[in-house]
């Protein structure tokens, strides 16, 4: 009896022991699958089609220990960004401002104290680009804090005289009568312009000692601090219902700006929902303006992603096609959130880990100049009442419940708590190469060793819907070389074509798999098969 209860013991542990050797084998063709496989190529190419990282300094890294993120917290996080796979930081206003945001902007020529001094960020800038990252900061001149000299003065003329005039009287625009989005200058019967909100003033862009004024702050961001260009909010608004004049004041930007440093890089806000109307700001000479119709859950990118579709393949082939000919000039700024809008996994559901990847995945495809925001690599959430400061808050460097840089002052002291970081820190995602941060990565690193990809003419194969129609193949040819691209949209499904001997010898160069799938990108040169498994993309050469 005791010899028989041995034996049960003995054959029971064996048939855990084989089930957890099983299960580890799972998890481990699950990793392997997901573990991305990209070719490894020389530096990315040093011109405007980059890869953007967009930072709100305040929430990023602290190094002072007041728990608000600084500039040499960016500084010191230089590296990761490098190795992420990013070639430009796009900084949030630094300029000292009134708010938390810095949007109103109370002294153009300075950094805030609460993210440092002029030195700080000129050290940011030198080590930045002894790693090949390109830095721009957000250049706001549609209005300024009521809090600056310029206003101040301006009103103080105002109530003491009865009039415009002063210095500063026709830096702003006055009125004796109330319109939509003017308010009462206080202890006047005069109304000024804040088509925002009454601390943020609307500029008189028609000044020309305004616009002598933004030549000077252009040229002293460029050529005393160093950066490399500008990102310009809110270029709609420049003149209220007035797309002309605000494109010529665009015009005068441009300009300014390329005269002082002809490589400088400019990106302009032009919240439009519509290709063709974003694309006529373009008639400025602006570089880029940032593709609004593509982010956001009601954007196209997340369109293609729609469960319900049956021809997802055709449906990437036409928008891709649509980007190419609408955005005949200029680059293409494409991205999928920013500070204004719901964080990516916030409108994909937070537990669709496979569509957080994908939708990074198909953005990665697009040409131009890519756009990224911070803490979008670990999958961070948009929570609460959907307010700005909800949208900005620390980026998650560790699991531990308190660490070194940790952003513990939250904008406008919101509270913070599990939900807005539903999924692990930055160092518990890179020792996990089926994390979000890990196919970021790699999506970036395709980016950057197919440069084709962003710079290259369009072709779309539509021969190739005929095999399936949740596949869509394209090329890109730059600079006499050709990268094939196939993407497979179907999330449930893998899905096989045979590519033509026409395209030449190919070889696999990335493979990237977003689907929860435990198969991997296959390719069979010799007979042109390709197998795709759920959401994935692969790239030939």
């Amino acid at each position: 009896m005791k010899t028989h209860r041995i034996c049960i013991v003995v054959l029971t542990f064996l048939m855990i022991l084989t089930l957890a050797v099983s299960c580890a084998k799972k998890d481990s063709a699950q990793s392997q699958s997901q573990a991305q496989t990209v070719a490894k190529a020389p530096e990315p190419v040093d011109d405007l089609c980059r890869n953007w990282y967009e930072i709100y300094v305040g929430s990023f890294f602290d190094t002072d220990n007041d728990g608000i993120g600084d500039l040499a917290g960016v500084t010191a996080k230089l590296d990761y960004i490098k190795d992420m796979g990013f070639n430009g930081i796009w900084l949030m206003p630094i300029t000292k401002g009134t708010s938390y945001h810095k949007y109103d902007v109370e002294d153009y020529y300075d950094v805030d104290p609460q993210f440092g001094n002029l030195d700080d960020m000129k050290t940011l800038v030198k080590e930045a680009h002894a790693r090949g990252i390109d830095i721009i900061i957000d250049l706001v001149v549609n209005h300024t804090s009521s809090s600056h000299p310029w206003f101040k003065e301006a009103c103080e003329y105002l109530v003491s005289r009865g009039q415009a005039g002063g210095t500063y009287g026709d830096y702003y625009n006055f009125s004796q009568t109330q319109k939509q989005g003017y308010q009462r200058v206080p202890g006047s019967a005069w109304y000024y312009e804040c088509q925002f909100t009454g601390t943020m003033p609307d500029l008189n862009l028609d000044s020309q000692a305004v616009r002598s004024e933004v030549e000077n702050i252009i040229r002293f961001w460029l050529s005393d601090i160093g950066i490399d260009g500008f990102r310009l909010d809110a270029v709609t608004s420049f003149y209220t219902n007035s797309t002309q004049k605000s494109i010529e004041f665009l015009s005068f930007l441009n300009t300014t700006a390329k005269a002082i440093k002809s490589d400088c890089y400019i990106v302009g806000e032009a919240w439009l929902t519509n290709n063709a109307a974003v694309r006529e700001y373009y008639a400025s000479g602006i570089d880029s303006f940032f593709c609004f119709p593509l982010a956001m859950g009601t954007g196209r990118i997340a369109d293609v992603l729609k469960d319900i579709r049956s021809t997802p393949g055709k449906t990437l082939g036409e928008l891709m096609t649509e980007l190419d000919q609408v955005y005949d000039t200029g680059i293409l700024a494409p991205f999928l959130s920013n500070h204004d809008t719901a964080r990516i996994a916030s409108f994909t559901g937070r537990s669709q880990t496979d569509k957080i990847k994908m939708s990074q995945g198909l953005l990665s495809l697009m040409s131009g100049s890519l756009f990224v925001y911070y803490g979008e690599e670990i999958g961070m959430i948009s929570t609460s009442d959907g307010a700005d400061p909800y949208k900005r808050i620390a980026m998650k460097w560790s699991d531990k419940s308190v660490y070194e840089g940790w952003c513990y002052t939250t904008p406008q002291g919101i509270s913070v708590t599990k939900d807005n970081y539903y999924y692990p820190s930055v160092e518990t995602q890179a020792e996990d190469p089926a994390s979000i941060l890990s196919y970021y990565k790699a999506s970036l690193e395709a980016r950057n060793n197919n440069p084709e990809i962003a710079r290259g003419e369009l072709k779309i194969l539509d021969s190739y819907y005929d095999q399936s129609g949740y596949v869509c193949v394209m090329q890109r040819t730059w600079n006499g070389k050709t990268v094939t691209i196939a993407v497979n949209l179907d999330r449930e499904w893998s899905h096989d074509i045979t590519l033509d001997s026409s395209l030449g010898s190919l070889s696999l160069n990335s493979r990237l798999c977003a689907g929860n799938s435990t198969e991997t990108v296959t390719f069979d040169a010799k007979a042109g098969a390709l197998h795709l498994p759920p959401y994935s993309i692969a790239i030939l050469r």
